[in-house]
C-alpha cells in the first residue's frame, strides 16, 4: 500500500509540474490548453462473468472468460465545471461466462455462453487536476446494450457425451436483446502536443454491473435446459474491463511563438 501510494503522489506531482512544461516545446500560455471536444477510437479486454439467482448453479466453478471489445468515442467538456466532461460511446462487448460440473475430483462439464452486444454509454468523467500530462480520473457510465448474436457451448473434457455448440438465439441460452448496466471506473490521461493540437490517451479500468435480467424465456433447441433456463430465475451480466482510447481534438489550438506571439 505505501508503494501504491507513493506512485499516486508522484503521478500527482508530476501532473502538477508538467503543467507548466510542454513535452520539449517550452513554456505557453496557460490560455492554450483550453480543454475541447475530443472523437476518436478505444479498444480494450474484457473480463466477463454472470451472476445467478439460482444458489446452486451460482456457487459452481465458474471463470471468468475474457473477450476483446473496441468502438468509437466523443468527449465533450463541461464548460463551467471545467475538471468534468460528458461523452458518448459506442462499442462491442462481448459477455459471457464459463462455468464447471465437477464429478468424482474431475471437471465432467464446460458449459460456455458468449453473447455479442453493442453498447451505447453516456460516461461522466471527473478529472483531478487542471493539468495537461499526466491526470487521473473517476467516471460513472450508463451502459444500453442490445444483444445480437453469439452462441453457447456444452462440452465435456472426459468423453462422456458429443460436444455441442449452438447458436444463441436458437437455444435455450437465448439472451434477452437489451440490458442495462452502470458502470464505475478509473483511470489516467496523458496528453501528448503537437504544435497545433493535443492528442489526449487515457487508460482505464470500469466493473460493469448489469442490472436486468438476461435470461430469455424463449426456449429454443435444448442444448442445456436445466442450465441455462430456469422458472422464476434470473441471471445478470458482470463484468472488468481494461481501455486505452485515443483522440483527436475537434479544434486545433493556435500556437504561440516566442518571437512572432500567435499564428
Amino acid at each position: 500500500m505505501r508503494k501504491v501510494a507513493a506512485i499516486i503522489v508522484l503521478l500527482m506531482a508530476f501532473s502538477l509540474t508538467a503543467e507548466a512544461w510542454d513535452y520539449g516545446f517550452g513554456n505557453k500560455p496557460r490560455q492554450t490548453r483550453k480543454n475541447v471536444p475530443v472523437i476518436g477510437v478505444k479498444g480494450g479486454l474484457t473480463f466477463y462473468g454472470m451472476s445467478f439467482s439460482n444458489k446452486y448453479y451460482n456457487d459452481l466453478k465458474m471463470d471468468r472468460v475474457s473477450f476483446p471489445g473496441f468502438g468509437l468515442f466523443a468527449e465533450f467538456p463541461i464548460e463551467n465545471f471545467p475538471r468534468m466532461s460528458v461523452g458518448v460511446e459506442v462499442l462491442m462487448i462481448e459477455r459471457g461466462m464459463k462455468k464447471s460440473f465437477e464429478f468424482r475430483d474431475k471437471i465432467s462439464e464446460i458449459d460456455k455462453i458468449d453473447a455479442k452486444y453493442i453498447d451505447l454509454r453516456i460516461p461522466v468523467t471527473y478529472y483531478f487536476f487542471d493539468a495537461n500530462a499526466i491526470n487521473p480520473y473517476v467516471f460513472l457510465a450508463a451502459d444500453v446494450a442490445f444483444c445480437f448474436g453469439g452462441q453457447i457451448s456444452k462440452e465435456f473434457p472426459n468423453g462422456e457425451l458429443e460436444n455441442s455448440y449452438v447458436d444463441i438465439a436458437k437455444s435455450d441460452a437465448v439472451m434477452k436483446p437489451l440490458d442495462i448496466s452502470a458502470i464505475a471506473g478509473a483511470g489516467v490521461r496523458f496528453k501528448i502536443r503537437f504544435p497545433r493540437f493535443t492528442m489526449p490517451i487515457k487508460l482505464e479500468a470500469d466493473y460493469n454491473l448489469g442490472l436486468l435480467n438476461n435470461m430469455s424465456n424463449t426456449n429454443g433447441n435444448p442444448v442445456d435446459v436445466y442450465a441455462y433456463t430456469f422458472e422464476k430465475e434470473t441471471r445478470k451480466n458482470r463484468g472488468f474491463e481494461i481501455m486505452l482510447s485515443i483522440g483527436i481534438p475537434l479544434k486545433f489550438e493556435q500556437h504561440y511563438d516566442a518571437c512572432r506571439g500567435w499564428n
